[in-house]
């Protein structure tokens, strides 16, 4: 018995001194892997490695700036391009204003313009569409960059506000005479060619009749005259314009050398570039 005692008190001894000696090396090998773990995470973190990581964020920095240098460049690009064709279309659509002023004054005024009796002998013509060919505020909204597209955007909109007025005058005066003057001479024997006297014509149309006619022509050529004017100057102003902005002296001139009395000069543009204009 006392040896079996002393044996388990020896193996024992000894279990607690291994177990002692593993517990005593246990924090030398939690530091030699914590050791290598650091050295690990380190090591990707040196200075080539530095560099290449820089180099890529900046190449990718730089990539995005160009891409979007690029795509700006094009927006702007595009938005020019729109504005030249909205430039070109201004110019166009007064051109086509004009011209109907020339057509009406041409088949119809011009022939009978310092007869003592045009309210009475000036025919009608059928309705004519005053919004036909009138730009709208947003197909002019392009001008409302800088002043001087202010000042032709407002010049512009009351040169078509004039064409539209006078187009409605000339509508309402063919309507009267087609509708009322015409028919009372007819009925009155009062045929074309037939020499009469104001006093006949008053006598065939009633006084309001007669005194309405001659006011509607009166105003009609009057409208007629004011609004090719204001569409004249309105064109020659934005082709300046047009010519300054743009740097390009490309842009269609309309000449109207002739405008069968609606103004006085026998022609309100030139063709050709004009003075100061950039080549």
């Amino acid at each position: 018995m006392p040896i079996t005692i002393a044996a388990s008190a020896s193996a024992a001894a000894a279990t607690n001194a291994a177990q002692s000696g593993a517990t005593d090396s246990a924090p030398s090998i939690a530091s030699g892997v914590w050791t290598a773990d650091w050295a690990t995470l380190i090591k990707p973190f040196t200075a080539d490695a530095l560099a290449n990581g820089f180099t890529t964020l900046v190449a990718a920095f730089v990539g995005a700036m160009l891409a979007y240098y690029f795509q700006r460049r094009h927006q702007e690009t595009q938005e020019l391009r729109n504005e030249l064709v909205a430039a070109h279309r201004l110019l166009f659509a007064l051109a086509h204003q004009m011209n109907m002023l020339v057509l009406i004054q041409r088949d119809y005024v011009s022939p009978y313009l310092h007869h003592p009796g045009r309210a009475f002998v000036m025919q009608a013509s059928g309705p004519i569409n005053s919004l036909r060919n009138i730009l709208e505020l947003p197909d002019l909204a392009f001008l409302l960059k800088g002043m001087e597209g202010h000042l032709v955007l407002q010049e512009t909109y009351m040169a078509q506000q004039n064409y539209g007025q006078a187009l409605d005058q000339w509508n309402a005066r063919s309507a009267l005479y087609a509708e009322k003057v015409r028919p009372a001479l007819i009925a009155s024997g009062i045929s074309d060619g037939v020499t009469v006297s104001e006093a006949d014509m008053r006598r065939a149309l009633g006084e309001h009749l007669f005194r309405s006619i001659v006011s509607e022509t009166d105003s009609s050529v009057d409208y007629l005259r004011r609004a090719f004017e204001r569409l004249s100057g309105a064109m020659k102003n934005a082709r300046v314009h047009f010519v300054k902005r743009f740097e390009r002296n490309d842009f269609m001139v309309y000449d109207f050398s002739n405008t069968y009395g609606l103004v006085e000069s026998p022609s309100i543009a030139t063709s050709g570039p004009e003075k100061g204009a950039a080549k």
